[in-house]
């Protein structure tokens, strides 16, 4: 019945001929391919003299999300430029802040493209000309996300989206302002190698770019030194082993001529020429070492190449080795000045090691480029990291008034604290990183009330919230052999649960319960701990329209008396993301009982979607009527049957007899 239903419903396609592409929506591959889409056409057939006007079958095809990034000229949109694509019904098939391509969500979502992307207007009017195929090209003022998910900022990013060929998709390119103009290089012989000298206690860092096609960007996860690769420096040798056979190996393919990334490579050999000459600038600077407040000092650039000094700071930088990825980075290039962060921590800890990179501040600032036909260009990020102390100093001769009366901070434009007087049981070191509203909530909350910081707040549909899984369990029956009855129940769980989230925590679950169902004896109930998809409140601050310079009083309903009436006042600090504000303490006698302000993630039942306005979807462009062509000689035909008379006769005797017998049995 169904392969007649399929074949009638078929037939207007059939005669149209038509080549219709349908494109899945992007999900999570069973054989660990990642993200994909397949993509289906229908086979018709066209034998000779054919006039059955039937479809054959589905043909299909998967393709990866990955092969269609790849497709994206990430370098010529540099760290901060992304590209995403979404089909006719606005979801998205892929965008960098999609965390199903990372792969460790079970069971990724289908996300809206304003679910991803910052829900405004005019994102919805961008959203709806990608789904209609329109190509166009326009500069938007949006807030962005660091990719720390703590800070933001506003930028002017250009979007430039077309129709995608005989697809259903349509792709957009965001390009920063520093990304407008991008540089090419030329002249250089790769056939040379890595010719640039290295300067004495200096180390080089490369991202782990494909150069070539035959170079192991395994390698590529840490650092490559100079004059270390040969002889090793005592305590870090493996790393200048590993790093310096790295280098070794991309040389050699430069100079045999290999095939390679030839835009790529000839920004990696201007970088190593360009920038060889801060070496003998920052011996010069620090020979003495008298400052050990400055761990380091180092020069990333767009080519994906980093200059450190000294290079026994290399563990503090490792796990930057990608520059691209670092977090300073980004930040430094989306920003004009001097960008200041921390390591974030959400509580006060009780102890850190001061040499520990975690407690240390990095400084960044991108270097620019005036371009001729006008713009700007950023081809690199300068800058250095430096313990608390460093800073501490400064805040400290700052402030005014004695130290139990003030009360000063340092905070970035999010609110995280740079440096501070506050000690309250423990130094100063131990709270940087930390969020004001879980330090002084009365504070942060007087800041964002005077709009020194706007309070911003979006859904993360994406995220990940670990559960409580209880079971039972008992010790009296170790081995336990489940009934024929017992494994059917379990076979018919385990197919409901591969229909839902995560087969095998649901499996083992049920098993342990049925397991303890069967047990007798004491039974002990026992929990593991599992994650599921879910929905969490990203809370994030940024400077406000009054950041430049504000003061104020407040209190607290709690605090009844004038004398607890506390007062502050905030300035930025120019050419950097620095808020100084300075404030009267609380006072033993009267402290308000103010809740912390937490920006940790939490989770939520998400926007109320029932009465939420309903997105713009493209109705299917392609319907296929009745045809006068059509073959219908086999429709609407009806048929009868005579029933036959000996079987209505031995069907009676059998039915007389039945009763006969029940009759006798009574």
């Amino acid at each position: 019945m169904e392969k007649e239903y399929v074949q009638v419903l078929s037939r207007p396609m059939v005669i149209s001929r038509t080549k219709h592409f349908l494109w899945t929506n992007v999900y999570l591959d069973a054989l660990n391919m990642g993200m994909i889409t397949t993509v289906t056409l229908p086979v018709y057939n066209v034998s000779y003299e054919s006039n059955n006007q039937t479809i054959l079958g589905v043909m299909g095809l998967d393709v990866t999300t990955r092969e269609m990034i790849d497709t994206i000229p990430k370098r010529q949109l540099g760290a901060n430029g992304y590209g995403f694509a979404i089909n006719p019904n606005g979801f998205v098939l892929f965008h960098p802040l999609m965390k199903g391509q990372m792969g460790y969500l079970t069971d990724p979502p289908s996300l809206d493209l304003l679910e991803v992307e910052l829900d405004t207007a005019v994102k919805t009017v961008l959203r709806k000309e990608m789904i209609n195929g329109v190509t166009n090209e326009r500069v938007i003022d949006t807030l962005v996300w660091a990719p720390d998910m703590f800070h933001a900022g506003r930028r002017n990013l250009t979007y430039c989206h077309t129709h995608i060929t005989n697809t259903d998709f349509s792709l957009s390119l965001v390009v920063p302002p520093e990304n407008q103009h991008h540089l090419v290089i030329s002249g250089f012989d790769a056939s040379t190698g890595l010719t640039a000298s290295i300067g004495e206690n200096v180390s080089l860092l490369l991202a782990p770019f494909k150069y070539c096609d035959d170079f192991d960007t395994n390698f590529l996860t840490g650092i490559i030194v100079g004059e270390e690769a040969t002889e090793l420096h005592p305590g870090i040798s493996d790393l200048h082993l590993k790093y310096g056979q790295a280098l070794s190996s991309l040389d050699e393919l430069l100079k045999a001529k290999a095939k390679c990334d030839k835009e790529l490579v000839q920004n990696l050999l201007w970088d190593l020429e360009a920038t060889s000459v801060v070496d003998s600038e920052w011996a010069a600077a620090y020979a003495d070492e008298a400052n050990e407040d400055v761990r380091s000092l180092f020069l990333a650039t767009n080519g994906g190449l980093t200059r450190l000094y000294p290079d026994s700071a290399i563990g503090l930088h490792e796990s930057e080795a990608n520059n691209w990825a670092a977090h300073y980075y980004s930040r430094a290039l989306a920003a004009n000045d001097f960008v200041y962060s921390a390591p974030y921590r959400e509580y006060q800890n009780e102890s850190m090691d001061d040499d520990d990179d975690e407690t240390l501040i990095t400084i960044a600032k991108a270097i620019s480029m005036d371009v001729p036909a006008g713009g700007i260009f950023k081809p690199a990020v300068v800058g250095t990291k430096v313990s608390p102390a460093f800073i501490e100093s400064v805040v400290h001769s700052a402030t005014y008034g004695s130290d139990d009366d003030v009360v000063s901070y340092l905070l970035d434009d999010a609110g995280f604290v740079i440096a501070t007087t506050w000690t309250g049981n423990q130094s100063e070191a131990f709270v940087v990183g930390m969020f004001l509203g879980m330090l002084d909530p009365a504070l942060m909350t007087r800041l964002i009330e005077a709009d020194v910081y706007t309070r911003v707040e979006d859904y993360d549909y994406q995220a990940l919230c670990k559960i409580q899984v209880q079971f039972g369990s008992a010790g009296s029956a170790p081995v336990y052999i489940p009934s024929i009855s017992n494994l059917h129940l379990l076979v018919e769980k385990a197919i409901r649960a591969h229909m839902s989230v995560n087969l095998y925590a649901a499996v083992s679950g049920w098993l342990h319960s049925a397991l303890a169902d069967d047990v007798v004896g004491d039974e002990l109930i026992l929990t593991e701990e599992e994650e599921e998809n879910c929905i969490k409140l990203l809370i994030q601050h940024h400077y406000g329209p009054h950041s430049s310079d504000a003061m104020g009083t407040f209190n607290c309903s709690t605090c009844e008396s004038m004398l607890c009436c506390r007062s502050f006042k905030s300035r930025q600090v120019a050419h950097s993301n620095l808020l100084f504000v300075v404030a009267t303490a609380e006072d033993d006698d009267c402290r308000c009982d103010h809740t912390p302000i937490s920006v940790q993630p939490r989770r939520v039942d998400g926007p109320d979607v029932c009465n939420a306005k309903p997105h713009y979807r493209r109705r299917p462009s392609d319907c296929y009527s009745m045809n006068p062509n059509e073959d219908d000689s086999d429709c609407g035909r009806g048929s009868s049957r005579f029933p036959s008379a000996q079987l209505m006769i031995i069907s009676t005797i059998l039915i007389s007899i039945i009763n006969k017998a029940l009759v006798a049995s009574q």
